[in-house]
């Protein structure tokens, strides 16, 4: 039987992973981070995902990131835990670790290497549910994994009661608000494109991850509560603001974010380490840029 599932609320950071000089996770300031995050009123952290570095992680150390989460939230947020693998066995595997470990949410990112169909997609995401208590969500990003999951396949694993919730990360309002439509508003529907995050909130999510969260959460969640508060107007200022932030991070998705988060933690006093390769360096120049935006948002002086 399920465990009990509230739907999620608010601004969900996908918790960066802190490693040390030998490319050990440093458990320590990855908790630290955490603590930060949560002190940002964020409404769950999720460990484990792509910002989190997990594909640069061994077994033992996706494991281990699942342990730190937990143990840092100590109860006072969810914790969503990235149990992604391309081999549903292994899937499965980490999801009941994911259990035993005290989280409270595994999420699948879309196995797609061989590329399923979406009948397979389907029996990914049933076996991970049968074999565990927690809910499991659905983690769907084509511009990372070059596969998609139909809004028709989502409602039919919601029906089925296999799914209780899903992050879709993609720039596309249609198939967000297919996806609500589908499944009666019944699941935890996760916008992963924070440039639209009040726009979603408006079709009708019920919480967002993105990038900036992950650096300045007080700023994203102030975009939430401003919403829920129904002051439309400036939370729609308020999300103008932060674009730029974004912008800066993601380079329009033509680089790897995560040594840019880490630059500008750094530069609020949060050093969480460097990357693994293949990550690379952040020049001067981004630097530069990252500070400077820092500052207009009354980070840094």
């Amino acid at each position: 039987m399920k465990k009990e599932f509230k739907k999620l609320r608010g601004i969900v950071p996908a918790t960066l992973t802190a490693w040390d000089a030998k490319g050990e996770i440093d458990g320590e300031k990855t908790k630290r981070y955490i603590q930060y995050l949560i002190d940002g009123g964020v409404g769950a952290v999720f460990c484990g995902g792509s910002l989190g570095e997990a594909g640069l992680m061994t077994m033992e150390q996706r494991r281990k990131i699942i342990n730190i989460a937990v143990e840092a939230a100590k109860g006072k947020v969810p914790v969503i835990v990235g149990t992604w693998h391309n081999c549903t066995r292994i899937a499965v595997e980490l999801s009941k670790y994911a259990e035993d470990a005290g989280a409270d949410i595994a999420m699948a990112a879309l196995p797609h290497y061989p590329k399923p169909t979406q009948e397979g997609l389907y029996e990914h995401y049933k076996a991970i549910a049968e074999a565990v208590n927690i809910p499991v969500f659905v983690y769907s990003w084509f511009g990372q994994f070059g596969i998609e999951i139909e809004p028709e396949t989502v409602a039919r694993l919601a029906k089925d009661g296999y799914i209780q919730g899903i992050k879709y990360s993609a720039a596309d309002v249609r198939a967000v608000a297919e996806i609500i439509r589908l499944t009666e508003g019944k699941i935890t529907v996760m916008l992963g494109v924070e440039t639209l995050l009040l726009t979603a909130l408006c079709l009708g999510t019920d919480c967002s991850m993105g990038v900036s969260p992950c650096l300045v959460p007080e700023e994203t969640v102030k975009i939430y509560n401003l919403f829920k508060e129904g002051k439309i107007d400036e939370a729609g200022k308020q999300q103008v603001a932060i674009i730029p932030l974004f912008n800066i991070l993601t380079h329009n998705d033509t680089r790897d974010d995560v040594p840019l988060i880490k630059e500008g933690l750094k530069m609020l006093g949060h050093d969480i380490g460097e990357s693994p390769m293949p990550a690379t360096k952040v020049s001067p120049e981004e630097k530069e840029k990252l500070k400077q935006e820092l500052r207009k948002l009354g980070k840094l002086k």
